[in-house]
């Protein structure tokens, strides 16, 4: 699939109780969709090799490690916000490199899942190819390649940023590497109120970690982006 998280799918996730299941921390904000979202995927998930990309301190691992064969690939150096030193959570394995960059350190068709949440949109535009190809390495056939990126739209498209989402939706689908689970949507890149979306007193707060975004924020909606797909078998 690929899609903006809608407020049905939100507000589904939250008649189910899934906030407190993973223990989410208030207020509410973006992140707690986008790992609601995501652990939507994964809940029913038992006996499988998971890698988290980026994932920080991680809130789903955390839920999903008991059952599951979890890796965090995660540098550790303190950039966008990121932990500057390792954190070591029960049941997951650490692997610090950055995805994308022909590392070694992972072998070939390793998970049967790897995702990410509040990742992808810090990876510049000239490296995303990289980063799905290297992505699908890792990836066994038929493995599930899942992703929640942040992305801003307003009322106007925004041509850089519809060539961000362009990129995302063919994740989705790519001929010979990639089927999507579920449907794409292939409509305009702008702002509707269907789209669930950042609080905007959390977006004036979080204009103090990133102040080069304020006048985007006050004119645009933070959303959330899901790709959803399984890896085609050669």
């Amino acid at each position: 699939m690929f899609d903006f998280v809608r407020k049905e799918a939100l507000f589904a996730a939250l008649d189910r109780g899934l906030p407190k299941k993973l223990k989410a921390a208030a207020p509410f904000h973006m992140k707690t969709t986008q790992d609601c979202i995501i652990y939507g995927f994964l809940e029913e998930a038992a006996g499988l090799d998971i890698a988290e990309i980026g994932g920080g301190n991680s809130r789903l691992l955390k839920a999903i490690s008991a059952k599951n064969r979890c890796v965090n690939i995660e540098p550790f150096d303190g950039n966008d916000g990121g932990p500057a030193k390792a954190v070591d959570i029960a049941g997951v394995r650490n692997i610090q490199c950055l995805l994308g960059e022909d590392t070694t350190e992972i072998d070939d068709e390793s998970f049967d899942i790897v995702f990410s949440i509040s990742v992808v949109e810090h990876i510049g535009v000239n490296k995303l190819d990289a980063f799905f190809n290297d992505g699908l390495r890792i990836l066994r056939p038929g493995g599930l390649w899942l992703h929640a990126i942040d992305s801003y739209l307003g009322d106007e498209l925004d041509p850089h940023i519809h060539r961000r989402i362009s990129i995302y939706r063919d994740w989705a689908k790519t001929p010979g590497k990639t089927e999507p689970v579920g449907e794409i949507f292939d409509g305009s890149t702008v702002f509707t109120a269907d789209m669930a979306s950042n609080p905007d007193d959390v977006m004036h707060t979080w204009g103090r970690v990133a102040p080069n975004l304020v006048e985007q924020r006050k004119k645009m909606q933070g959303v959330t982006a899901i790709v959803a797909a399984r890896k085609v078998a050669a």
